[in-house]
């Protein structure tokens, strides 16, 4: 199957022109196996959304292709919490291990919050499920109310669920409890409620697999530095996006499939050979792996990678593009 390609304009973190050759092909995962997709779709030119109708109050499921330079590798996964064997449970720990990288979130079933004299606010017991949704809406989050009824996004996730401030609601059982945590921070009742907005740096960090939208905070306060600061261009969720990949490494999704407690493939070793002509002589770049996206709804992986190189942009503007290659 042939790369999907393309050749764009940007710089480097150091500040330097560069064309950036991109390549993507399309994958399809089964246990222990790993196959080219028979369609392979082009590369992204804008962020694909769950609900394009409320891109806003959507997760996004792809995001654009066309990033001249990510300086790490983003790792995606898109996938729901199965209970093994079609049984109920309380609570999984679903946990994503590429090579380096390792991350474990605790996804438990619906909760509500109830307050008793003796031991104060505390948990219900979750109620068991089948499946559910990894995504940012189980995450902590959301739009909270003040008390004169003003709505107030949280900034690290505005479309998740538990951010209250006290005196915004009439009574606990309004609070839609988080489904998502951090095993290594478990959320404790008083975390939802906040005393006052600006309080909102001291709340709970919301954990996912999925992308993190441009405008949730950190990624935003990224793009708004005097000096370009490239984090911008990283869309993977904290501790998914720290590492350069090689494209060779082992895969292990816990949880993540309703057969298959343990879903594990090897990534393809399947690296573009990408090759540019400067003065009439051909010349073989570095290919970089920019984006690792795992869709496990749909058991496809899309790789996207990057192979850049210096280039006067000026010239590119008088004498064209140079002509490349990919096999």
């Amino acid at each position: 199957m042939n790369w999907q390609t393309a050749m764009i304009p940007g710089f480097s973190p150091d500040g330097k022109p560069v064309l950036s050759v991109l390549a993507k092909k399309t994958y399809t995962i089964c246990p222990g196996q790993i196959i080219p997709a028979q369609m392979q779709p082009p590369l992204n030119t804008s962020d694909i959304y769950a609900d394009p109708a409320n891109p806003l109050g959507s997760e996004i499921l792809e995001e654009s292709d066309l990033i001249p330079w990510k300086q790490n590798t983003d790792i995606i996964v898109l996938s729901r919490a199965y209970s093994p064997k079609g049984k109920k449970a309380f609570y999984l720990d679903c946990e994503v291990q590429i090579g380096p990288v390792q991350k474990k979130i605790r996804v438990f079933g619906e909760r509500k919050i109830k307050s008793g004299l003796v031991r104060g606010l505390r948990f219900t017991d979750p109620i068991p499920y089948q499946q559910k949704g990894l995504g940012w809406t189980n995450a902590y989050g959301g739009v909270a109310k003040s008390k004169d009824g003003t709505l107030l996004p949280y900034p690290p996730n505005p479309i998740g669920r538990g951010f209250y401030i006290k005196r915004g609601f009439e009574n606990y059982s309004e609070i839609q409890v988080p489904n998502l945590e951090d095993p290594e921070i478990p959320l404790q009742p008083h975390d939802l409620i906040l005393r006052k907005f600006d309080d909102w740096k001291k709340a709970p960090k919301p954990v996912c697999f999925g992308w993190a939208k441009p405008g949730f905070f950190p990624r935003f306060s990224f793009a708004v530095n005097p000096t370009p600061d490239f984090r911008f261009f990283q869309g993977a969720s904290e501790g998914l996006c720290n590492h350069i990949l090689g494209g060779d490494e082992h895969v292990k999704l816990t949880y993540m499939d309703p057969q298959k407690p343990v879903f594990e493939f090897d990534l393809p070793n399947e690296k573009p050979v990408v090759t540019i002509l400067i003065n009439n002589s051909p010349v073989e770049l570095t290919s970089v792996l920019q984006t690792l996206l795992i869709n496990k709804e749909n058991n496809c992986l899309f790789m996207v990678w990057r192979a850049s190189f210096q280039y006067n942009l000026r010239e590119s503007t008088e004498n064209g593009l140079p002509q490349f290659q990919v096999i």
